[in-house]
């Protein structure tokens, strides 16, 4: 880079540099001519939004936080020595210093636009290949997921497997491709699967459940009361709840006749059993549908004693 005056004075001022330091990290010491340093300090500030999404499809918790509590630690203090330094570089730049062709309002913009393009770039190369946020708008997952929670599901966790029973997973609703719908499996392929009067049969065994106690689940319209359960399909261990609904409609999907999963599919139900539209309606789910695994509750829609890993 070459000077554009030598004979007119540029005094860098030390607030400048920290308000452009605030917009993004390295601005003020391109502002101070040192842009070597600025861009280290930008790139820096950067690498920490790949490490933290990678880390939520770590299996252990204890692992998951310790990672993610340093990252974004390291990110504070890499953004706040950015802040610092470029304060004090400004105040030892001399009052003569001559502007580079780089010290210009439009060029400042375009490294924002830049840095801001390259994290939109990152955080759109995680969701379409690590993790994607999803919003849950129904009732049928309660009570392991309400309505209006905000989960992450692992669009990688069945690279090189498949879904196991008591897995909760995200696919594409077989009645509208646009839907993404999140169910728990509870059978896979070769499994005869049967329902009778709400009570569950995997192979021909039914599955153990324990009363837990009654409980209500809220919507938008109405709270519904009911009972939950925790029932054991297998090594998973989970809770479900049988709302009190009416004797018709009870009698309708309280039943199903057994049924053989087919290869690559998977029998899916909601947890809120008297209250979801599963594969008791629209039969099994094609694993090709699956988009990924429902692991992390990052913003619980009430409770936050409910964050973290999704059981």
């Amino acid at each position: 880079m070459t000077a554009l005056t030598a004979d007119k004075k540029h005094r860098r001022k030390p607030l400048t540099a920290i308000v452009l330091s605030l917009i993004m990290p390295g601005l003020g010491h391109v502002y101070c001519g040192r842009i070597v340093r600025g861009i280290i300090l930008a790139f820096l500030s950067s690498i920490f939004i790949p490490v933290i999404f990678g880390t939520l499809s770590v299996s252990q918790s204890s692992v998951r936080i310790v990672v993610i509590i340093a990252s974004l630690f390291a990110s504070l203090v890499v953004w706040l020595v950015a802040i610092i330094d470029s304060w004090y570089t400004a105040r030892r730049t001399a009052d003569s210093y001559a502007l580079k062709d780089y010290n210009r309002w439009y060029v400042y913009i375009i490294l924002i636009l830049m840095s801001t393009g390259s994290s939109t770039q990152i955080a759109f190369n995680v969701r379409s290949s690590l993790v994607e946020a999803f919003r849950v708008t129904a009732v049928s997952m309660h009570p392991t997921i309400a309505y209006g929670d905000r989960f992450l599901a692992n669009k990688i966790a069945y690279n090189k497997s498949d879904p196991e029973r008591g897995d909760v997973i995200v696919f594409k609703s077989p009645e509208n491709r646009r839907w993404n719908w999140v169910k728990r499996v509870v059978a896979i392929a070769g499994d005869i699967v049967e329902m009778k009067d709400n009570e569950l049969y995997i192979n021909g065994q039914k599955l153990e459940r324990e009363s837990v106690g009654q409980s209500s689940c809220d919507s938008p319209k109405e709270t519904v009361q009911g009972e939950l359960f925790l029932e054991e399909n297998g090594q998973a261990e989970y809770q479900i709840f049988l709302a009190d609904i009416d004797k018709e409609k009870k009698e309708f999907i309280a039943n199903f006749p057994e049924t053989t999963i087919p290869k690559n599919h998977c029998f899916v139900l909601g947890d809120n059993r008297n209250l979801s539209r599963d594969s008791r309606h629209f039969g099994p789910v094609p694993l090709a549908t699956i988009k990924g695994r429902a692991d992390y509750l990052y913003f619980p829609a009430k409770d936050w004693s409910r964050f973290g890993r999704i059981d």
